[in-house]
């Protein structure tokens, strides 16, 4: 059974466990002793409180208000990302002014974050009470609860580095905060995820709740940001060697709206399969499409999706896959069969190829012997409005061309990343151990390359950071990790300088952390500095 997040739960609880205003999106009519005090005092109060929690993390990837908040801040500005030729967000992709501690981006994000973790010590601080005649259930509870929290706060810290910390629920308005020291805050966050590591079951009746399983992939991650290498090696081999998991085959399998509850996801942010209940959803599947619909011979429809031109990827890129890679066609869309016959070309019919954009690069001769010539664009020919568009995101089922909702799940960890931070932390420690970085290394690299013998790939005879970047760029594209990957292995202004024309020239060290909202710093009546350069 899927785990559906209404995002009504979601502001309900924060109307319920906050200082914050929420009255304008309730869409039913509430009754009773709507307060904390009225409402988590059974088990189905708690239940109430725990979905809301989770729900904050679809509400950061897109399931309220602006739904573009989370991507805009995590897809742009990267050496594998640039801008496409629309959308108001673009300022985190060229790193101008207009980058600041004003932009709904930043506050809407901190704020879905600050939400779920007052959530999460709302069901922290009252389950103990409500669930002492259920102490399976309450040690379940807790561990989730404990786990999101460290969650949110992994990511609160990547983002902006030092942040405030509570741990206690907080039932009205607040204004003291301060900003606790990275060195204080993680092993908070370790002890919450060792904890949940502990507490928590391999399997749920549920899916999309956290798992033990769940709790060692953040640990493995936690530990690879610190850079703790033997720790981040530890709990990465123990997910490879003892748990469930396995690579699916082929590549392209990943994606499947069919298959989102398949082997190789350890855990995923759920949407809603009736999009009636996510408000938004995931609406990744707009973000990275390039203008097929204007082009001759198509029209928007509901297989292709609908472009908003968000995210572009580098000529440095699509540059990385060999042709025997089947990531690229895995992960990129180059071809589009024609659906709009008033507008066709000479000679094409619908279903017949009436846009490409070949890996190879075709002469004007070779361009000509085609009826759909004027619709071939070769890599130097690409624009912000044209360019390979996305296959993961994809949703070819939604219900008409311009819906924006979306239920595709957000992967948060999948096996093949842990074989990747097994490979780092193991080429990275301080007696590195080269021979197990290449085995785990290859395990991905076979998948994509579709052979099951080392002997058939590419040769690579050393894991260094350079092969470490190149390879998560080919495997998680468009998996919302890449800026974190240069946060955290110190390359990020010179990656992006390198390989992002459009952020080249702005992009300076102090953008490695987001600015803190104003909102934050204008309602804090204690000293709560800016980050650096902004």
């Amino acid at each position: 059974m899927k785990l559906i997040k209404s995002i009504k739960i979601l502001f309900i609880v924060s109307l319920l466990t906050s200082s914050f205003s929420c009255s304008e999106f309730l869409e039913e009519e509430l009754t009773g002793d709507l307060t904390g005090d009225g409402v988590f005092i059974d088990e189905e109060g708690i239940d109430f409180a725990l979905n809301g929690t989770y729900a904050s993390l679809g509400t950061f990837i897109g399931a309220n208000g602006n739904i573009e908040t989370g991507w805009n801040l995590i897809a742009f500005g990267t050496d594998t990302y640039t801008n496409g030729s629309d959308g108001g967000f673009k300022y985190f992709n060229t790193y101008n002014s207009d980058l600041n501690a004003s932009s709904t981006v930043v506050t809407e994000s901190w704020d879905a974050f600050y939400l779920g973790i007052n959530s999460a010590n709302t069901v922290l601080n009252r389950a103990p009470e409500v669930l002492n005649n259920n102490p399976e259930k309450l040690e379940n509870v807790v561990a989730q609860a404990r786990f999101l929290r460290a969650y949110m706060y992994f990511w609160l810290s990547r983002v902006w580095g030092p942040v405030h910390y509570t741990d206690q629920e907080t039932q009205g308005p607040q204004t003291e905060a301060y900003r606790m020291p990275l060195d204080e805050l993680y092993p908070k966050i370790i002890e919450d995820l060792q904890f949940a590591e502990e507490h928590l079951p391999p399997v749920q009746d549920e899916y999309g709740k956290a798992t033990s399983w769940a709790a060692k992939a953040v640990l493995a991650d936690v530990h690879l940001f610190r850079k703790n290498y033997t720790e981040a090696a530890t709990y990465a081999e123990d997910i490879i060697d003892n748990g469930p998991f396995e690579l699916v085959r082929p590549f392209a399998a990943l994606w499947d709206t069919e298959n989102e509850q398949n082997n190789e996801v350890i855990w995923s942010i759920q949407f809603a399969d009736d999009l009636q209940y996510d408000n938004g959803g995931n609406a990744a599947h707009m973000f990275f499409l390039m203008q097929y619909d204007v082009l001759p011979g198509m029209q928007r429809d509901i297989e292709n999706g609908r472009p908003w031109k968000r995210f572009r990827p580098t000529d440095y890129l699509l540059n990385l896959y060999d042709m025997q890679d089947t990531r690229f066609d895995g992960t990129f869309k180059t071809v589009w069969y024609a659906n709009n016959p008033d507008s066709a070309p000479e000679g094409v019919k619908v279903g017949d190829t009436a846009v490409y954009l070949p890996r190879v690069p075709m002469t004007p001769e070779e361009k000509s012997s085609k009826p759909y010539a004027v619709n071939i664009f070769n890599r130097d020919e690409y624009t912000e409005k044209i360019y390979p568009s996305t296959i993961k995101w994809l949703q070819p089922e939604r219900i008409s061309v311009n819906q924006e909702s979306g239920d595709k799940d957000f992967v948060t960890y999948r096996l093949a990343e842990i074989y990747l931070i097994a490979a780092e932390a193991n080429a990275l420690k301080a007696a590195p151990e080269q021979d197990k970085a290449l085995q785990y290394l290859n395990e991905v690299r076979m998948r994509a390359y579709g052979v099951d013998d080392v002997s058939e790939l590419p040769v690579i005879t050393q894991v260094d950071l350079s092969v470490i970047l190149e390879e998560r760029a080919k495997e998680l594209a468009q998996e919302g990790k890449r800026w974190f990957d240069l946060v955290r292995t110190d390359t990020f202004v010179q990656r992006v300088r390198e390989h992002n024309p459009q952020a080249a020239s702005n992009v300076q060290e102090f953008h490695k952390l987001r600015p803190i909202p104003l909102t934050q710093i204008d309602r804090t009546s204690t000293e709560f500095a800016q980050n650096p350069g902004y």
